[in-house]
C-alpha cells in the first residue's frame, strides 16, 4: 500500500481551582444596673463554590508490540515503521502485521498515534481487511512487551480519496490522547500501484 507523510506536536491542558472566604463578628454591651448576658450576632459564612474541572491523568506511554480488535477478530503483532526519505510513512512488509509510526506519538500520550497496515495482499485479505466493519464504541487494545495494555474507543470510520484526506486531523497535533488506524480501500490502480482511497479509523483513549 502507498505510504503517507505525518507530523506531530504535543500541547497542554490547564486546571482551575476555587477558594472560599468567611467572616464572623461579635457585639456586647454591659448594662449599668445589672449584669446581662451578652448579645452576640453571628454572620453565616458565605462560601464561593466553584466547580473544579479535573481531568483524568494520562497513563505512562507505551511502545506497543501487540494489537487486539475483538469486534473484527484481529490479534496481531505491531512493529515500528519510520518515515521514508521522500517523507512518506512506511508500512510493514508482512501483510498480517500492523505498523506504528516511530519515532512518533506513543499510545497513552497526547497527540495522534498512527497505526497502518495492509488491507489485502496478492494471496487475499490482510490484517486491516475488516476495519470497515468497526462501529462507534468498539474497543481497540494495544499492549507492550511487559503486558501493559491501553484501550482506545472507536469514534468514527471514514473514507477519503488521497487528495481529500484531512492530514492535519489524522497526523497533526491534538490535546487529547488519540489513535488513528490507516489502510487502503476502493479500486486498485495497476498503473499507480495503489488503491484510490484511504480508510481511517479515528479513536480516543479510554480513561
Amino acid at each position: 500500500m502507498k505510504k503517507w507523510i505525518s507530523s506531530f506536536i504535543l500541547t497542554f491542558i490547564t486546571l482551575t481551582t476555587a477558594s472560599c472566604t468567611d467572616s464572623h463578628s461579635q457585639e456586647s454591651r454591659p448594662d449599668t444596673k445589672s449584669l446581662q448576658t451578652q448579645q452576640q450576632e453571628t454572620i453565616t459564612p458565605t462560601k464561593a463554590i466553584q466547580k473544579i474541572d479535573i481531568k483524568p491523568s494520562l497513563p505512562k506511554p507505551i511502545l506497543p508490540t501487540q494489537l487486539s480488535i475483538p469486534a473484527i477478530k484481529v490479534s496481531a503483532k505491531i512493529e515500528t515503521v519510520t518515515l521514508l526519505p521522500d517523507g512518506q510513512m512506511d508500512v510493514p512488509k508482512d501483510s498480517n502485521i500492523a505498523g506504528i509510526l516511530y519515532p512518533g506519538i506513543l499510545p497513552g500520550a497526547k497527540g495522534n498515534v498512527i497505526l497502518d497496515g495492509h488491507v489485502d495482499s496478492y494471496i487475499g485479505p490482510a490484517i486491516f481487511f475488516n476495519l470497515k466493519k468497526l462501529k462507534h464504541g468498539d474497543e481497540i487494545t494495544v499492549s507492550n512487551a511487559d503486558g501493559r495494555k491501553l484501550t482506545y474507543i472507536v469514534e468514527s470510520v471514514e473514507i477519503f480519496t488521497t487528495a481529500e484526506a484531512p492530514l492535519e486531523r489524522i497526523f497533526g497535533k491534538s490535546t487529547e490522547a488519540r489513535m488513528n488506524l490507516i489502510t487502503c480501500t476502493g479500486r486498485y490502480s495497476r498503473k499507480k500501484k495503489e488503491h484510490e482511497k484511504r480508510l481511517i479509523v479515528f479513536t480516543k483513549l479510554k480513561l
